[in-house]
């Protein structure tokens, strides 16, 4: 884009502009008195006129600085010719010779100088777009001649040659024709330019015509001597210089990009109205000359008729340029044609009125619109239930971007107006197939890959989803199922899944959902009250427990089922009351039905969490993770709530209280406050793991929070890890990954918790800029199956090692089991095998010591 000169650079150039104006004027008045207007004596307005000349000089010289080399160049030549001027005027009035000494020294720089604006004026005309010079030159040929017939006719009674000295007239004859050229060919260069120099061109018209006029009075000083004469010639000769400095001063500092739209001819009104002036004054001046009895002479003659020949040629270059531009506009129009056919996009041109007016192949085949049909409306061809927002997107000034159906396929479309043409441009895409993936991949992305069955992620926005009816959840593991394993092989395991898969199905409602965790745990929503969950629990374990043939053998398997109501504190507090129940079923002897206690469904009765964080009733404790050789490198920080009369309250069921009661963002940041304060105050070595919950605290306020927590504990960012499952990320707002990214890039680390069990292992890798995972390696497989388990850690460590992420085992409960989760590649390991629910000071006496 073009740029003008800065705000003060321009006021400072206005302030001398300003300034030389007033003081050339008194200097004026004061010096034109005294110098002989016959050319003898002392010539004081001369000497005004080159201090003021020479400002001019300084002044363009100055501004020239400041633009690019290519746009400077005309107006160093006006700064050139202001010094040609300057020198001219100084030598004029310090030498002061005889009356009219002739063509001397002075007389050829002014001469130059006063030349110079109309090549300036060619050099500006060069930035229009396919400038035609020949037409210029008629152009201007045409006006100076036009301006000489006047000129002729008018200065035979005002300016005859015949009253000035006979070795005077040529110089008469030559101020006239200097004003004629001055005139034409200026106003013809100067009439087109570009919008960036319309402004700086249209004051240069403005300077060459004050030229002219200051010719015309010395003209007039010649014939009628007078100092009036001299004092306008002087001041139009000021205001000239001037004029040009404010035309630079107007002009850009560079020029727009070479491109069709800033090269594009603008025309400039004052250039026009002296083409205009001088066409129509030339019969004018004609038709005064034959009233008055005036005849024409033989210059005045031969000019009109090289007026009428010159008019001959611009004709003859108007249709010439008319066959061009009709020439080029085929040419466009046969490469818009072939843009538009040849394009991937369909193209349609639509009226106000959404009739068909131009459409592309492509276009004509995404709309299935017939060969040869004709003043065909765009809704027509739209699906019934898309018209109405079709009509109102092509009605709005700025179209939206618009979706809609035709026939068989499903379009995208973008639409650009152009005002007053009546017409708008649509452009389409047919987006059926890659709708049609996008559906499949979001299907595939909830779908258990084995049974068909909805997964965990779609489990988990299904308990999140607000209802007004009562539902309950049915957490389910198979009993038995390993023996399926041990004596058939997995082929046969993953046959009696599908079956029961198919079972569970066949028990529920169609508007019940049934989804499968992972290896043989499977879970159930169930609308309805949690008695009738409990019947259709216990229908489940009658019907699971039937025998299942696979390959050759007969299985007989049961179930266990963990039952929880659904409530107001969440799904993932649901999920974890029916776990704990299913834990209960499995411990009561297997194939039987536990119903969940819930503390949540009381979290209004005697629980005032906002008391209990006044109080220091909440503590914080720590969960270790160790290193292969036994170091506790990390901790793993959790809210506790120690309650007078209900004891221990704390993981969902914590969370879950805090968010009825308003206090979830109370809590998080007093836990991240003090966790980060008590660790840093620990073993400069020694990383904290903050657990981030499935909530509605927006992505900004953790930001602020964690930025707050980290300069007021001084911890070093390293050292702390956010933790998060693929749950929090699926109900969590939709600014979350935004804010991760920002806090992973501040220098926190992000991990991934129960990496495996979601709904797409490599997506998730894809989506968040993690630097490690957690993987349950209980859940990896049925129970008390670890060798399985731990096949599936080895190809999940593989995974993850070769995207450069750290792998923790979780869930490890046994010093067999942790060896076998670092002999398959994990790097650290957490569960019962490590201390746990520590406070800080335990953890600050555990750190010289060596873990178990």
């Amino acid at each position: 884009m073009s740029t003008r000169p800065s705000g003060e650079d321009a006021r400072s150039h206005l302030r001398v502009v300003r300034w030389t104006v007033l003081a050339g004027l008194v200097g004026l008045a004061a010096a034109v008195p005294f110098s002989a207007p016959d050319g003898t004596g002392m010539q004081w307005d001369e000497l005004v006129l080159g201090c003021v000349a020479a400002s001019a000089a300084w002044t363009l010289f100055h501004r020239t600085r400041t633009m690019s080399r290519r746009v400077a160049r005309p107006w160093q030549l006006l700064g050139v010719a202001a010094v040609l001027f300057t020198v001219a005027q100084l030598l004029a009035g310090s030498f002061p010779g005889p009356e009219f000494d002739g063509f001397g020294v002075d007389d050829v720089l002014l001469l130059v100088g006063a030349t110079m604006p109309l090549v300036s004026a060619g050099l500006l005309a060069r930035r229009v777009r396919r400038t035609r010079w020949s037409a210029l030159v008629v152009d201007g040929a045409m006006v100076t001649l036009a301006l000489l017939v006047v000129t002729e006719v008018v200065r035979a009674p005002l300016a005859n040659p015949v009253n000035a000295p006979d070795d005077l007239r040529s110089l008469v004859l030559a101020y006239g024709g200097y004003t004629a050229v001055m005139l034409g060919t200026g106003a013809a260069l100067c009439t087109v330019s570009t919008a960036s120099l319309r402004r700086s061109v249209t004051t240069m018209v403005g300077a060459i015509s004050l030229q002219a006029v200051a010719a015309t009075c010395e003209a007039m000083a010649i014939v009628a001597p007078s100092w009036l004469w001299t004092a306008g010639s002087d001041v139009a000769v000021a205001l000239a210089l001037q004029t040009t400095v404010l035309a630079a001063l107007r002009a850009p500092d560079t020029l727009d990009k070479r491109s069709a739209r800033a090269a594009n001819p603008v025309v400039s009104p004052v250039g026009l109205a002296l083409l205009v002036v001088a066409v129509l004054a030339l019969p004018l001046a004609i038709g005064t000359a034959l009233l008055e009895h005036q005849p024409l002479t033989v210059g005045a003659k031969l000019a009109i008729a090289g007026i009428f020949v010159l008019l001959a040629v611009r004709l003859v270059l108007r249709i010439r340029e008319d066959g061009r531009v009709t020439e080029d506009l085929v040419r466009h129009e046969e490469d818009f044609r072939e843009l538009v056919e040849s394009s991937s996009d369909g193209v349609v041109i639509v009226d106000d009125d959404l009739t068909l007016l131009l459409v592309s192949p492509v276009a004509r085949t995404m709309l299935g619109l017939p060969d040869g049909a004709e003043d065909v409306e765009l809704t027509a061809l739209v699906d019934p239930a898309d018209r109405a927002l079709v009509r109102a997107a092509l009605s709005s000034p700025n179209g939206p971007d618009l979706r809609f159906r035709v026939a068989d396929r499903q379009l995208e479309g973008t639409s650009t107006a152009h005002p007053g043409s009546g017409r708008r441009v649509l452009y389409l895409r047919d987006v059926t197939r890659r709708l049609a993936r996008e559906r499949e991949l979001e299907r595939m992305a909830y779908t258990d890959h084995l049974t068909g069955l909805p997964n965990r992620a779609l489990l988990f926005r299904e308990l999140d989803r607000r209802v007004d009816d009562a539902r309950c959840l049915l957490v389910l593991d198979l009993d038995g199922f390993k023996a399926v394993n041990d004596l058939a092989g997995h082929e046969a395991g993953d046959h009696l899944l599908v079956e029961m898969a198919r079972r569970l199905q066949a028990l529920v409602r169609e508007d019940d959902l049934v989804a499968r965790l992972g290896g043989d745990e499977f879970a159930v929503v169930v609308s309805g009250t949690l008695e009738e969950s409990v019947e259709v629990a216990s229908r489940v374990v009658d019907a699971l427990a039937l025998p299942h043939r696979t390959a050759e053998r007969s299985f007989a398997v049961g179930a266990s089922v963990g039952v929880a109501a659904l409530s107001s504190a969440g799904g993932q507090v649901a999920f974890r009351e029916a776990d704990d129940a299913l834990r209960a079923a499995k411990q009561a002897g297997k194939g039987c039905v536990r119903v969940a206690d819930r503390i949540t469904h009381h979290t209004d009765d005697g629980l005032d969490l906002a008391a209990a964080l006044r109080n220091r009733e909440l503590e914080l404790r720590y969960d270790a993770v160790t290193a292969p050789d036994g170091r506790v490198t990390h901790v793993q920080a959790r809210a506790v709530w120690i309650h007078p009369e209900r004891g221990r309250i704390d993981g969902q069921d914590l969370w879950a209280v805090a968010e009825k009661q308003g206090l979830l963002l109370a809590v998080q940041r007093w836990g991240v406050r003090l966790a980060t304060r008590e660790v840093a105050a620990m073993d400069d070595e020694l990383g904290l793991f903050l657990r981030l919950p499935s909530s509605q605290v927006p992505g900004d306020v953790m930001i602020a929070e964690l930025t707050a927590a980290l300069e007021a504990s001084g911890l070093a960012p390293s050292r702390l890890t956010i933790t998060l499952t693929e749950e929090t990320l699926l109900t969590s707002p939709a600014g979350l990954l935004p804010a991760l990214e920002q806090v992973r890039d501040r220098g926190v680390r992000l991990v991934l918790s129960d990496y495996g069990m979601g709904h797409s292992l490599f997506a998730m890798l894809a989506r968040l800029p993690l630097d490690g995972v957690r993987v349950a390696v209980g859940a990896l497989a049925g129970r008390d199956d670890d060798a399985r388990a731990l096949q599936v850690l080895s190809a999940i460590v593989r995974t993850t090692t070769s995207f450069g992420l750290t792998t923790i085992a979780d869930g490890i409960d046994t010093p067999e089991l942790r060896a076998g989760a670092l002999a398959a590649g994990a790097e650290f390991v957490a569960g019962r095998v490590a201390p746990e629910d520590l406070r800080a000071v335990e953890v600050a006496a555990l750190l010289p010591a060596v873990a178990v």
